[in-house]
């Protein structure tokens, strides 16, 4: 494939600078180097070409993200979104307001600025007509389950799961499943946690998602068989959501897995295994710099430890709940707060 880039770049040289600049940013978000996607956005600044300019900065944006740079990819983001906005490429600004926009400021904790991108969005979706749009609605229950709005969650997948179902937007289905999910979970209805989930798993096809969405649909089910009793079944989940993120190198869903593992060793009663995976997603969590994410598993752990060391203990879950605080996010608030009473 390398040689495939090389050869396009080549016989782009002599062409226009837009067709060499988005093909350098592919290249260099594809063979993840970071001094490629530079120089593409450098080399459309140059020529003063808005719109692949937008194209470079927002690859490079994905790129930082997905790398577990999720402070860094933010300002990129933006600035690719705004480009498209000024250059009136309504539609595919829009698309990326739900997507980078939405995801990404929403794991970094910035969970008001995500849920704006999103509403933008939705407004572009209706004002367009634009199915795909719609779709990813669905996509603002991950914005919502970091707030701990647990029902607003279920709502806006359930409202455009339909749409998404129809239009085959199999990445949207996946991801939106799972956190709808685990929000039903927090809600005390596992019956439809079940169900969404497991449509979602057994009818999506095998080819057009990413990899690490399958892993955070295996997250959240290792959740489920956990609240069932099913350790068996949840260590082979959280087992499959590890290798899936570790195989695609997805630096979030890693630390998030690895939670998930340790909540699954403590149910066993093996605690050795269970703090391990604790410590090693918090200091997975903590280089990514996703504040809801790690939160969660300042929880989880401060829950397990509870009884070791009392101060340790309350001092995991008093600095979860200062990060949740920070994010307003109200439902993990309240969990922080009972925890902390329970210590």
């Amino acid at each position: 494939m390398l040689r495939h880039f090389d050869r396009a770049l080549a016989d782009a040289a002599d062409g226009p600078v837009a067709t060499m600049v988005r093909l350098e940013a592919a290249k260099g978000d594809i063979w993840e180097d970071e001094a490629i996607l530079v120089r593409a956005i450098a080399r459309a600044q140059g020529s003063r070409d808005a719109p692949a300019e937008a194209f470079a900065t927002l690859r490079y944006g994905s790129y930082l993200g997905r790398r577990g740079k999720l402070e860094k990819a933010l300002g990129p983001i933006a600035q690719g979104i705004d480009l498209l906005g000024a250059t009136g490429e309504y539609s595919q600004q829009a698309f990326q307001m739900a997507s980078l926009g939405r995801c990404f400021f929403a794991r970094t904790g910035k969970l008001d600025e995500s849920l704006a991108y999103a509403a933008r969005a939705r407004e572009a979706g209706d004002t367009l007509d634009n199915d795909r749009l719609r779709a990813w609605c669905a996509m603002e229950a991950e914005p919502y389950l970091y707030k701990g709005h647990w029902s607003d969650a279920v709502t806006t997948a359930e409202e455009a799961l339909p749409t998404a179902w129809r239009t085959g937007e199999w990445d949207v289905v996946l991801w939106s499943s799972a956190w709808a999910a685990t929000a039903y979970l927090k809600l005390r209805q596992q019956s439809n946690a079940r169900r969404l989930l497991n449509r979602a798993l057994n009818e999506v096809p095998a080819r057009g998602h990413r990899v690490w969405t399958i892993a955070v649909a295996q997250i959240a089910l290792a959740q489920i068989h956990l609240i069932a009793g099913d350790v068996s079944q949840a260590l082979g989940a959280a087992r499959r959501a590890l290798d899936l993120s570790e195989r695609d190198r997805q630096h979030l869903e890693i630390g998030a897995a690895h939670r998930v593992l340790g909540q699954v060793h403590e149910a066993m009663g093996d605690r050795v295994e269970a703090e391990a995976a604790y410590r090693r997603s918090l200091e997975i969590l903590g280089e990514v710099q996703s504040r809801p994410e790690l939160a969660q598993t300042l929880l989880a752990y401060g829950r397990f430890r509870r009884g070791d060391n009392t101060q340790e203990d309350r001092a995991l879950i008093q600095r979860a709940l200062r990060l949740f605080e920070e994010m307003n996010a109200t439902g993990w608030i309240e969990e922080a707060r009972a925890a902390l009473a329970a210590a």
